[in-house]
């Protein structure tokens, strides 16, 4: 039988290094059944609750208990069948679609999860970039030479932007095939911690793994990849698309397209809106980063003294500054416990941060991005909103002396409006140099972070003291989404699919993996012989 467990603490004090696998023995004494009746568990859900007394450990399991437990008529049940669905989450896609050989540009998460349920259909799938071996090769090289190759770098390439980050994958979606998203990307190799955790995250160091193992069970399942191979266009005619026009020349004639351009794909993005695919503008971030120590949050989130407990892991941090009176709102984002910053830029002569952890979050400082929401009516176009984002990326980059490296301003120093970097160790890949971010900031984020850095210090004393603002981060979401047809999914051009972050319907690697399941499912359902 199958018994439900929730919100199960244990004193992270107390709490041995292998908690994961011994869980189950506390909750059997707690519950006075003996060892011997479990048969077999799984945790379905682990949180931290640091609020009063000290860091806990918050459980929930499922426990696969003997019928003959003493005591076992007054547990609750579940059936069988909802633990089976529960644990090997499956997609239900149309088995009769005649859809053959679709093509599929990016290999971001978008891209890669619609692969991944067309690869019956035998789809072909493109990337500009290269794969992801190479591409770290590649990118380590430009940590030496500073030369940026704008076809390789830490937005371009297998994988997408994700790869290059801290993968995290909680979403404030509830999507049913979430459930389905976690368990490719364990079986691809990510821990199997992201199954049950409450905030999980994969870590670039599996993060680069995983991409990999994702192509080869698509291969395995019939997919072709074309890496170094870029769209410059779909090819449109009669008002349906029948291929993609590649930038050398060549014509891919395909039954349908799916493009998931990434943020790093603005060229393509701004090219498709030229063309007349239908969209709109929308709201969209802009911000900074932030560094600290990571002992500093772990002290300020965990409210300790000492070293953390081992089982806590890095500390993070999700904070909010409203201030009203006209004053943005600002929001931390993308947190990076343990990890490092970045110059994640696609586009030389110019600088955008982002930040990255490997799984362990082991490193010394933390980081994460403080953004604003910018309104769709404070731009009269397109090309003016992405012409936004570029003022600033040239200016980073300028102001860290035209070689990649990332301007930074202590947040005491920003707040008062003066040069200032006391700090200067960091785990900025590119390393940092002093600048005046103050000075590169549209108004409405130095209003917003003026007032955030305030308040933040208050909830978290110290934060104006360690920490130090690094760069600025222009690839967070798009000012433009792309319209659907709600029925079929498709554009305003049929067959024509566009999808995740890039395309403005998404926002993070959950919520563009699932735009790419559903797309794809969207493209097989069309495809069924007189299905309407």
């Amino acid at each position: 039988m199958f018994v439900p467990v929730s919100n199960f603490k244990i004193s992270a004090a107390k709490a041995p290094a292998d908690i994961d696998r011994k869980i189950a023995r506390f909750v059997l004494k707690s519950m006075h059944l003996p060892e011997r009746a479990l048969l077999d568990f799984f945790i379905t859900g682990k949180s931290v609750d640091s609020r009063r007394g000290g860091p806990s450990l918050v459980y929930s399991l499922i426990l696969e208990l003997d019928d003959r437990t003493p005591g076992a008529a007054r547990l609750e049940r579940l059936e069988p069948e909802a633990v089976r669905t529960m644990r090997f989450p499956e997609l239900e896609l149309p088995p009769e679609s005649v859809l053959r050989h679709p093509v599929v540009v990016g290999t971001g998460p978008g891209g890669i999860f619609a692969a991944l349920a067309l690869a019956g259909a035998e789809p072909v799938i493109l990337d500009r970039g290269p794969e992801v071996g190479p591409r770290y090769e590649e990118y380590q090289a430009m940590l030496e030479s500073r030369e940026l190759d704008p076809d390789s770098n830490l937005l371009i390439g297998e994988g997408g932007a994700g790869t290059f980050s801290d993968g995290k994958l909680y979403t404030g979606t509830k999507d049913s095939r979430s459930g389905f998203i976690l368990r490719a990307f364990v079986e691809a190799g990510a821990p199997p911690e992201i199954r049950w955790q409450k905030r999980p995250h994969i870590g670039s160091d599996y993060l680069r793994i995983v991409a990999a193992n994702l192509r080869r069970r698509i291969v395995e399942l019939g997919g072709t990849f074309r890496f170094r191979t870029e769209v410059a266009a779909p090819v449109i005619a009669g008002g349906r698309c029948t291929g993609v026009r590649l930038r050398s020349g060549e014509i891919l004639e395909a039954p349908a397209v799916l493009i998931a351009p990434g943020l790093g794909g603005r060229e393509l993005a701004r090219s498709l809106h030229r063309s007349g695919i239908a969209s709109e503008f929308k709201s969209f971030q802009v911000g900074c980063r932030i560094e600290h120590p990571q002992e500093f949050v772990d002290r300020c989130q965990y409210h300790i003294d000492g070293a953390r407990p081992a089982v806590l892991g890095a500390a993070e941090y999700h904070i909010v500054s409203r201030p009203g009176n006209g004053v943005p709102n600002v929001s931390s984002f993308c947190m990076c416990p343990g990890g490092t910053l970045l110059n994640a830029t696609a586009w030389p002569g110019r600088s955008v941060t982002n930040g990255m952890s490997d799984f362990a979050r082991d490193g010394e400082f933390a980081n994460g991005c403080l953004i604003v929401t910018l309104p769709p009516d404070r731009f009269d176009s397109c090309d003016q909103a992405y012409g936004l984002l570029e003022t600033m990326e040239r200016a980073t980059f300028e102001q860290g002396g035209s070689d990649y490296t990332l301007p930074a301003q202590d947040a005491a120093a920003f707040l008062s409006g003066k040069a200032g970097l006391t700090r200067k160790r960091t785990g900025a890949a590119t390393g940092i140099t002093p600048g005046r971010l103050d000075r590169i900031v549209p108004p409405e984020l130095g209003a917003g972070l003026r007032a955030a850095l305030k308040h933040f210090d208050r909830t978290m004393p110290g934060f104006l003291k360690y920490g130090k603002l690094v760069g600025t981060e222009t690839c967070v979401s798009s000012p433009i989404r792309f319209l659907r047809n709600p029925e079929t999914l498709e554009s305003s051009v049929e067959n024509l699919y566009l999808c995740g972050e890039g395309a403005g319907c998404a926002g993070g690697i959950m919520s563009a993996a699932a735009d790419g399941l559903r797309q794809a499912e969207a493209m097989l359902k069309k495809n069924v012989p007189h299905a309407k």
